[in-house]
């Protein structure tokens, strides 16, 4: 069943933003709500398209295994994100695989729903592009940093990024708000467990980090932006 306020959160995304509140309702009612518990594929890499996805709650990784096996995870995803949306845009096979974090709840349409949506509102489809461009952006960015970044540097800027997207204030410092390992941290520095867990000592021991199992707070933010080159 529809939550009463989709429509409303239809409106402050970027996929939908500047509809009037009659379009928006017209589209989430065309929407089939899916829950996707934690640790469940969303889809998975190599599949074809059928739907378009959007994010309304919870957390989502996309995580791509290279030809050699190597793991990496690409970006977390949040609500009003729209998991997969370049494959479905472009009609292409996913190139990656959207893992549910935590218990998330999305909205899927059908893709060719979807196509129809964009010839009857141009709206949508200006917004397509501008995600589109933005995450070959991204993904040109995060490039330039696995071939010119030292791995410490890459690690804080994963910190930094979490924080900034999913920070929650404890006791001395910000948390991420979800479940964070160091192998999640490694695949999204694109570095080893083992040079994570030994960075992560460090700082740890330095006083710019804390953690837990699945979990990392960062202390002194200060201290960690210099790391990056940010102070």
């Amino acid at each position: 069943m529809l939550q009463q306020d989709d429509a409303g959160f239809l409106g402050r995304t970027q996929l939908f933003d500047g509809l009037p509140r009659e379009t928006l309702e017209a589209v989430a009612a065309l929407a089939t709500p899916r829950l996707a518990r934690a640790g469940q594929a969303v889809f998975r890499q190599g599949a074809e398209p059928a739907h378009l996805h959007l994010l309304t709650a919870g957390w989502v990784k996309i995580g791509h295994v290279s030809g050699s096996g190597a793991p990496l995870t690409i970006r977390v995803m949040q609500p009003g994100d729209v998991p997969g949306c370049v494959a479905a845009f472009r009609r292409v096979p996913y190139p990656a695989t959207a893992t549910a974090i935590v218990d998330s709840r999305l909205l899927t349409w059908p893709r060719e729903m979807i196509a129809e949506l964009m010839e009857r509102h141009p709206r949508i489809a200006t917004n397509a592009l501008g995600m589109v461009g933005g995450r070959t952006e991204e993904m040109l960015q995060r490039s330039r940093e696995f071939a010119t970044e030292p791995v410490e540097r890459r690690i804080a800027w994963v910190l930094l990024r979490l924080t900034a997207q999913a920070g929650q204030p404890v006791e001395g410092g910000i948390e991420v708000a979800f479940p964070l390992s160091r192998q999640d941290i490694a695949e999204m520095a694109g570095t080893t467990l083992h040079t994570v867990s030994r960075t992560l000592r460090e700082w740890e021991r330095r006083g710019l980090v804390s953690g837990g199992r699945q979990r990392v707070a960062i202390r002194d933010a200060a201290a960690v932006r210099a790391i990056v080159g940010d102070e």
